[in-house]
């Protein structure tokens, strides 16, 4: 437990070698010592505690239906249903509280992780399953270590942030008018890195005394004083407002407001604020050497810049400047929508499902991302799902079968 863990750690940080250090700790555990490797990751979803916002789940694993468990696609006769698994920290819990191998037999999975760094306990539990796993796979370098692994592990080509309801989130009309010169949709987190925002931003106000800033989060380690502490200290408290717990609605219109998007973390998972706002129509700045430094098809020419500290006043300023040379709904609304990312999915494991000689006989249905969970987009529920989650309530192990109310 300990040398993976360590590796797991390590691996995420990207520094040279760790890649190879992650990828040789899992082929020990999985093909030089499979015995010890199946005890090690069957064990790890026992191990989860409940935290508060995973207690309910404790209470009745039932909730995890619909926001955290959505069905793409009900089993009909000999046709394999379709259900997806979001957020990597509830996967361990999906294996601690149902009879996953049971409803293996009727569904294909798919894993959406909302962190970088697949050398992680809560996807390789998975290897243990007997039927393959379908994965989104948004880094270069995790999709190297799934190939190189002959586990039961299937990548697919989409992440998070391609799931977000562009009708929503559209650009502003023509006499909407942009009055926010910043927007950083971010939780009240560290690893958000308001303060290294701020630090940049205090020197452009220099230069543009009536910046406007929006702020729109969430608690997460830190609170909405703590951030506003950190912009005083570096006097933007003028001209910024904070948006806390609002709908996805009115973070819509927030961004259409916007003239620049803020992304600023080091690392975290596939983030989906600046699709968001480039189907508003708003240019992002995403940091230079995010996560493992990949360059994102979708940072172009035509939706913004990446930037490190040293120039993120200057790209900012040229946006101001230029706002008529960048057209990002145009680019998302072709390369990476909701729909793209369903077909996606779809052509893989149907051609998974045609390989293995069962029948394909219709397609997913199409989910957003929100910030608590998943819906159907136009809110369409097809009437057999619900008879669907029922039946999947079914699987809930013995332990964890509670009184509770009807899925």
């Amino acid at each position: 437990l300990k040398a993976f863990s360590v590796a797991a750690r390590l691996y995420r940080l990207g520094w040279a070698g760790t890649y190879r250090l992650g990828l040789s700790t899992l082929k020990y555990f999985l093909e030089r010592d499979k015995l010890r490797g199946k005890a090690l990751f069957i064990n790890f979803a026992s191990r989860v505690k409940p935290l508060e916002n995973t207690k309910k789940y404790f209470d009745d694993p039932r909730q995890m239906l619909g926001g955290i468990i959505i069905i793409l696609k009900v089993p009909s006769g000999n046709e394999r249903g379709v259900l997806l698994l979001k957020y990597s920290y509830y996967f361990l819990l999906f294996l601690e509280f149902y009879d996953v191998a049971r409803i293996q037999e009727r569904y294909n999975i798919i894993l959406e992780p909302s962190w970088a760094g697949f050398c992680d306990e809560t996807i390789m539990a998975y290897t243990q399953l007997p039927e393959p796993v379908f994965v989104q796979v948004y880094e270069r370098r995790d999709r190297r270590l799934i190939d190189a692994l002959d586990v039961n592990l299937i990548p697919l080509d989409v992440g998070p942030s391609w799931f977000v309801d562009h009708e929503v989130f559209s650009p502003p009309l023509p006499s909407e008018k942009r009055d926010i010169d910043i927007i950083m949709v971010a939780s009240w987190s560290t690893f958000k890195r308001h303060d290294a925002v701020f630090e940049v931003l205090s020197v452009l106000r220099e230069r543009k005394p009536d910046l406007s800033i929006a702020l729109v989060g969430y608690p997460g380690d830190l609170t909405k004083d703590d951030i506003a502490q950190m912009a005083s200290r570096r006097g933007l408290t003028m001209g910024l407002s904070f948006y806390e717990w609002i709908t996805p609605s009115e973070v819509a219109q927030l961004l259409k407001r916007a003239r620049v998007n803020v992304l600023w973390s080091k690392f975290e998972g596939n983030n989906r604020a600046i699709i968001e706002g480039m189907f508003c129509d708003t240019p992002c700045v995403l940091r230079r050497g995010h996560n493992y430094g990949e360059h994102y098809d979708y940072i172009n020419e035509k939706t913004g810049f990446f930037c490190d500290e040293s120039d993120l006043a200057e790209k900012i300023a040229y946006i101001f400047e230029h706002p008529e040379a960048f057209s990002p709904r145009s680019y998302v609304m072709t390369a990476r929508n909701c729909e793209i990312a369903t077909e996606r999915m779809s052509s893989v494991i149907r051609a998974h499902e045609q390989a293995a000689g069962r029948p394909w006989c219709s397609d997913l249905l199409i989910k957003v991302n929100e910030l608590h969970g998943m819906r159907y987009w136009h809110a369409q529920e097809p009437d057999n799902v619900q008879a669907a989650c029922r039946g999947l309530a079914q699987h809930i192990k013995p332990h964890w079968q509670k009184e509770a109310s009807v899925c």
